[in-house]
């Protein structure tokens, strides 16, 4: 074997990946439950902004029958738009407490997710220090002989 084979040998060996060890799993299962999180919390927005839309939907119609039923001079159907104001306003009062709800949940999850975040960051920066993870090129091991 010539020398420049066995070098190349040498930094095939070096370059081998190591055992994964704890911290890195740990930081990696972070991440993903970052990532999963930020995702979840977007859902939760999504479905808070279409109850609000849906309330406000509802609560037109609401007041449109208002007007129908003022406007109306046929006692029959007066009655009938009475009687369909007092549904709208119902269900538009609980869709308003449902997106209300949906946007303390919002809130709520926007908070795990940032402390998860941080919390990921700072598993991070200890493996970074600790040396366990390095950034940059491989360092080399040992002296060659």
């Amino acid at each position: 074997m010539t020398a420049k084979e066995n070098t190349s040998d040498k930094a095939l060996t070096e370059q081998r990946p190591r055992a994964i060890n704890t911290g890195v799993l740990i930081t990696v299962s972070m991440a993903f439950l970052t990532a999963a999180s930020i995702l979840l919390m977007m859902y939760q927005a999504n479905l808070a902004l279409h109850l609000r839309i849906d309330a406000s939907e509802v609560w037109s119609d609401y007041q449109v029958r208002i007007i129908k039923s003022t406007t109306e001079e046929d006692p029959n159907l007066r009655a009938q738009y009475s009687e369909e104001q007092d549904v709208l306003r119902q269900h538009a009062l609980e869709l308003k407490q449902a997106a209300l709800n949906a946007r303390q949940v919002v809130k709520r999850s926007a908070y795990a997710t940032v402390l998860l975040l941080l919390a990921t960051a700072v598993a991070f920066l200890s493996l970074l220090k600790r040396g366990s993870l390095s950034v940059g090129p491989a360092r080399s091991g040992g002296s060659a002989a």
